[in-house]
């Protein structure tokens, strides 16, 4: 399918765009007000919403290794690591072999999917739970493994090129010395850093086990949900990541078109009622597929309730 880069610049400038004026925002009202209730309140909800972008800068990243930014390959890993791998400490070329050739490949091929591999090695796999309860027990528990194991997965990976390995350090020992110049390392550091080590960490957390986790192993269709509504879309999942069964299905399907992709092949039964659609990221309806719920009980919760408001 045919990309748009005006679509991928307008994610980008987005993405940027939020997390600069928050920042500036929150800054300023530190500078005017000082540290009351209210510029920290302010400041830990935009902590939140900074991480967020971080997480749609990380998507891009994934749609990057696709190239599905823009068929130009050139074109595309240049926005791919200057606007979103590089501030975010990735390496877009191992990524992409990791990603491609491992999990996209050999979907849940033991010893040759590295997402499965994770899974296994953090907990994930004894999934699903037979409570609520249960599910939060192995979420919380599974948290301290995963995290020891994003940062190989990510930020040291395997076979890096000394070349790729130099030009990521010089990144940020490039931008570190620019904001110490500017007398900003204490902005950078509470509006890039925090949010990264913190609320993003959470949502990664969460946005990658929601992918496949609980489906047991047999095939992208039957192993993969959707993860939709409205929480999911612009916090966990955004630019089209929540679309994830089609992503498996339709890989070179660019991430603004997802969304028109799903809503056509809900007019297929089996795409329709066989999938794992999950309209909510957590509520307690319980008429309702969540994230949540279907993570608790895997395959036999499959509602479809398309028309559902919900979070």
């Amino acid at each position: 399918m045919k990309t748009n880069i005006i679509y991928t610049l307008l994610a980008l400038i987005c993405d940027w765009g939020i997390i600069i004026t928050l920042a500036k925002f929150s800054w300023i009202a530190f500078l005017q007000y000082g540290i009351t209730i209210y510029t920290m309140f302010a400041y830990i909800i935009i902590c939140f919403i900074i991480a967020s972008r971080q997480r749609g800068l990380e998507c891009l990243v994934h749609e990057a290794t696709h190239i599905n930014l823009t068929r130009n390959v050139l074109t595309n890993d240049i926005l791919g690591w200057v606007f979103a791998a590089l501030p975010l400490g990735h390496n877009l070329i191992t990524e992409r072999q990791s990603h491609i050739i491992g999990h996209h490949k050999h979907f849940w091929e033991q010893g040759l999917d590295s997402d499965f591999q994770r899974y296994q090695d953090i907990g994930l796999d004894q999934l699903s739970a037979k409570s609520f309860q249960q599910l939060m027990h192995i979420l919380i528990r599974s948290f301290v493994p995963y995290v020891n194991s994003v940062i190989p997965a990510f930020f040291i990976p395997k076979n890096e090129k000394l070349s790729h390995f130099i030009l990521r350090f010089s990144f940020w020992c490039s931008i570190i010395l620019i904001f110490a110049l500017y007398n900003l390392l204490t902005p950078l550091i509470i509006y890039w850093f925090i949010p990264f080590l913190t609320f993003l960490t959470v949502i990664r957390y969460i946005g990658e086990i929601s992918e496949h986790a609980a489906l047991g192993c047999t095939n992208p269709f039957q192993s993969t949900r959707n993860n939709l509504g409205w929480f999911n879309e612009y916090f966990i999942h955004p630019h089209g990541d929540g679309y994830h069964i089609i992503h498996h299905l339709y890989a070179k399907i660019p991430f603004y078109q997802l969304a028109n992709a799903h809503r056509i092949l809900m007019k297929d039964s089996i795409y329709a009622e066989q999938g794992h659609h999950c309209n909510a990221f957590i509520l307690t309806d319980n008429k309702i597929n969540t994230t949540f719920t279907s993570l608790s009980q895997g395959a036999s919760q499959n509602i479809d309730l398309m028309n559902k408001e919900s979070l």
